[in-house]
């Protein structure tokens, strides 16, 4: 996925404007490349994910959440909470995915009785 837009503001700052759907549709973050600096807006913030509200497309949300991982983030800015580093980064994004994982998986075993999902 590209970038919606690409300014630079600073001359040493060239930012990229991101479709980061999560907690709405038409969610966008910044996205700093000179220094990997992000501001995510809604779509992660130390705290609990919130993907149970209206307007929230869990998959799209997934993809997100993805797609902030693989980007060379050394700080976040996010939109509640505190700012934080690549590694909480990581480390929030994993913790939602195997939640959102165990819970496909268990009501997956619910629907189909006897269906049990693999963990690991």
């Amino acid at each position: 996925m590209s970038a919606l837009a690409t300014f630079e503001s600073l001359p040493d700052r060239a930012y990229e404007v991101l479709h980061l759907p999560a907690h709405s549709p038409g969610s966008i973050g910044l996205w700093d490349v000179t220094t990997g600096t992000q501001f995510p807006g809604d779509a992660i913030y130390d705290g609990p994910l919130l993907d149970d509200i209206d307007g929230v497309d869990v998959s799209e949300y997934i993809r997100t959440l993805n797609r902030l991982r693989e980007l060379p983030i050394n700080v976040v800015h996010a939109g509640h909470n505190g700012s934080f580093g690549r590694k909480r980064l990581v480390q929030l994004v994993d913790i939602y995915l195997s939640k959102r994982t165990y819970l496909r998986c268990s009501l997956s075993a619910i629907s189909r009785e006897g269906l049990h999902c693999a963990h690991g």
